[in-house]
This record gives structure tokens, sequence and C-alpha cells, in this order.
């Protein structure tokens, strides 16, 4: 445990918060402070109650209990974001803020150009402010929405604001997340930061004090420095994870008849022709750095994309895949990695989402049926482990890992025979990914082809049959992934880099 902040580096601190949604209680008599010039953690499981916190600090939700004060002006009341920008307070939000068809310039300080200019050259980000938003880098984005918040906190005078960065570099390439971090260790000179990731590993590297959260309550907070990765996860889950976490002691060997076969697939100026074939019950894992076209090849697997050449046959047959909605009727299901853009309505219910794919099989009489529609919701619900109040409640409110299990309910529920995974375990905790992991397992014992590209190369090599490896658009090496011989990361990094 750490030792209780002494009072004259205390910025913030937050006690006995308490935040009720419908069927929910969401914050539990949480306390919560940040000290000068100093990056805590926060972290807990999805549904642990990191956001809302962060939310309730920065006027974006309101608590239902408990109070709030900043060592400037005591005791004080956020009604909104802007509210808690004039008291030193900002929020970067995973899934952004800028608006997309403004310039950076605009989206910084309308107006005030050359004020943008100077304030992005004090954290060394070069870059032309004329630009749109919508057409710089996911990092950049980031970094534009840190400088105005920096920039807006210190107007109102505030010697030591207070950045809270939600997930923020769950986007990120390896390379962008080292600049981040650079950039956040610069601004921690004049202001302190919360940072909430899933990353554990970047949360012990970059933190000075690690704050733990389980179902909305308080568990402990540690010092970051010595503290191990294992004893975090244990705090979070209330249990220990398991050493085989990619249950690869229950890998199936994948039946031989053949469900996917592609044949001299290509597209100009992203990857070169391509043969594989994916059977039933098989997990095939895409590996490479982003631009290798392995983004591309499942674009075209999906119907998004047109390749140039080749051909596609599912169960033997030729198919077209013209359009996404052609390759669901053939009953080729896709996880994109924005779930809450692309993969979800988030503001329907966990039932609607579901049962988008399947409407047609639960109408009686010609009229669809709400008790046909709440039964095969909560049937999938169950199957899932998705944690919900109920069926009817907004997908927009769970938590990140229920998200992407609603996701793949809806997919699971159709009854596909292909399901392509896009980095399924972005974002969510350890607890959920080993429900994600065992729920992928399953789905491979019920003989569903699998196609997935992943976060990390330990997670390729843990829960694929096979991979299939890309360096600059050319399929450079097959390699098999059995349960008893995993191969060594550093064995495939030389082929991808």
């Amino acid at each position: 445990m750490t030792d209780v902040p002494t009072q004259d580096k205390l910025v913030i601190e937050m006690s006995g918060i308490e935040k009720v949604f419908p069927g929910v209680v969401a914050l539990d008599d949480v306390s919560f402070t940040v000290m000068e010039k100093e990056v805590v953690g926060l972290v807990g499981e999805n549904g642990a109650g990191k956001s809302t916190l962060m939310r309730i600090l920065v006027g974006d939700v309101q608590p239902d209990g408990g109070t709030i004060a900043t060592s400037k002006n005591g005791t004080i009341t956020i009604p909104g974001p802007t509210a808690a920008v004039k008291y030193g307070i900002g929020m970067v939000f995973q899934e952004g803020s800028l608006i997309p068809n403004m310039t950076l310039a605009q989206n910084l300080f309308l107006c005030h150009e050359q004020e943008a200019r100077k304030q992005l050259k004090q954290v060394n980000i070069e870059v032309d402010v004329e630009q749109e938003a919508r057409e710089v880098s996911p990092a950049t984005r980031q970094m534009v929405e840190i400088v105005r918040l920096l920039w807006l906190s210190r107007r109102y005078g505030h010697y030591n604001p207070v950045l809270i960065l939600d997930e923020p570099t769950s986007i990120l390439s390896d390379a962008e997340v080292e600049t981040l971090f650079a950039i956040l260790e610069q601004i921690k000179r004049g202001a302190s930061i919360v940072l909430i990731s899933h990353r554990l590993q970047e949360v012990v590297e970059h933190s000075d004090r690690i704050v733990i959260l389980k179902d909305g309550r308080n568990v402990t907070e540690v010092a970051a420095k010595g503290v191990r990765i294992e004893e975090i996860e244990q705090l979070m889950v209330g249990h220990g994870i398991s050493a085989d976490r990619f249950l690869t002691g229950i890998q199936r060997e994948p039946d031989p008849d053949e469900l996917l076969r592609v044949e001299d697939l290509s597209k100009r100026g992203q990857f070169e022709p391509i043969d594989f074939t994916v059977r039933k019950g098989e997990i095939v894992s895409f590996v490479g750095l982003v631009g290798s076209g392995k983004e591309t090849i499942l674009n075209c697997l999906t119907g998004i994309e047109k390749p140039d050449t080749g051909q596609i046959f599912l169960d033997g047959k030729h198919v077209a895949l013209g359009s996404p909605s052609q390759a669901v009727a053939l009953g080729i299901g896709h996880v994109p990695i924005d779930r809450r853009n692309d993969g979800l309505a988030t503001g329907l219910s966990v039932a609607d989402n579901i049962n988008l794919p399947v409407l047609k099989t639960l109408r009686k009489w010609g009229l669809l049926s709400r008790k046909e529609e709440r039964a095969n919701a909560r049937h999938w619900v169950g199957e899932c482990l998705i944690k919900t109040p109920s069926v009817d409640a907004i997908c927009g409110n769970l938590s990140g890992g229920n998200q992407q299990k609603t996701v793949i309910a809806k997919w699971i529920g159709s009854r596909v025979r292909i399901l392509i995974l896009d980095h399924p375990t972005r974002g969510v905790d350890v607890g959920a990914k080993e429900e994600i992991y065992r729920l992928i397992r399953k789905l491979a014992g019920d003989g569903i082809g699998i196609i997935i590209m992943s976060d990390t190369l330990e997670e390729d090599i843990g829960l694929s049959n096979r991979m299939l490896i890309l360096n600059d658009g050319r399929l450079v090496k097959e390699e098999a992934c059995p349960a008893h011989a995993k191969p060594a990361p550093n064995d495939i990094i030389r082929f991808i880099v």
C-alpha cells in the first residue's frame, strides 16, 4: 500500500462517490485522489467503474452521492465538461471528440491558428494545422485533444491541470505509443495525468501510483514501482489468471473438411496473389505489421473491398462477395476493430443488437414475436456471459468487454460458418479477455472456422492452429501452431519485420 498523500501535494480529492444506473450500481462509496505532477493509473475490469468515475470528474455524468474538492477551490460542483476545464480538469475520451471536417487549427483554437502552431510545437508535434482532423493519424488527433485541454486549463490560471486519458494507446502503433509516453513525460513536469488502460504493462511502466477498482468499489492502491502484473490482475478479477490463458489445453485439431478456400486473391498496391484455406473448427491467424496487407485481405473476405483477382469458395462452391450483406447472407460474420461505430447500434438494446441478423427467424404469423426476440437474446447473453442488467439494457451503457461479447453473440446467434475477428480483445480487461478466449475455443469446437487478427503476437500464437505471416503484401510463411508445440515469438518476428 502507498502512504496517504500529504495535503500540500493534493490537487483533487473525490470522496464517497456513488452512482446508480437503472439496474446497476456503477459506483459505491469510491474515493480517488490526484497529486501534483504525478501519473496515477486507474485500472479494473470492464464495468469496474473507471470510466464512470472519470466522467463524473469532468461533469459528463452527475453523481448520486459524494463530494469533489480541489486544493484551489475547495468543494466544487461540476455541471459539465466546460466547467471542468475551468477547474483545470480535462479528459481525452477513447472515441475522441474532434470535429472531423474542421482543420486541426479550428479544433484547437478557432481563429487562433498561430497559437495552434505554437502549442503543438511545444510538445514536438510537427503537423500542418490547416489539415482536416479526419486526414491525420489517430496519434495526431489524440495529441491535438491533449494540447487543447492543457491550453484551456492554463488559460483559467491552473498551474497543475489534470489530464485524464481513457485507453490512449488502444488504436496506436508501437512507435506512436512510444512517442505518446515520451510527450506525457514532458507534460508531467507541469500537470497531473490519470491513465486508464487495460494494457497493464504500460500502466506499471509509466505510472507513479495505481488505483484498482472492482465492481464499483475501491480495492486498493499500490505504488507502481516494483509491483508485478500478476498481482494487479489478481486484485482486479479477484482470483489468479490461469497460466494457460489461451486455453491451449482444450485446443482441438480442426476437421479435415475445408470450409473456405481462397485462390489467387490480390489487390494492386495492397497485397500480392495469395492462396489459403480454413477448415471446420480451425483458428487461422493473419500476422504482420500494419500495412502488411492483412487488413485488406480480410476486407475482401467481408465484402468491404473488392479484389482485383482471385476466387473464393465456401464449402467447395464458388461465391462472389460484392458487399458486406452478401458475405453475411453466405454465413461470413465480422467482428470489426471499432465495435462502437461499426459493430453495434449503441443506442439500441442488447436484445435488438443480438437479434438484428436473425429477425426473419423470429416471426410468428408474419409478425415479429417479442417473446421469441427476448428468448433468443437471453440464450445468447447466457452463452456469451454478457454482464447486463437485462436484455433490454442499452448497449452503449455496457462496458467495453460486454459490448464486444454482444457483437460476438450477434454473429454466432446467426449461425455463421466463418467468423472473422479483428482485434477481438482490444480495449478489454484481463477477465473479459479470458472469457473471449474461452468463447473463441468453444466456437472452434462447434466447427466454426475462425480468422483472427490479434493485438499481440503472443495472442496470435496462443490461439491459433495455424498462422499466415505477411510482409509487405506477400505471404512469406505459413506456420503450424499445435497445442503441444507453439512456436517462440522470436521465430516469428524475423519474418514480420
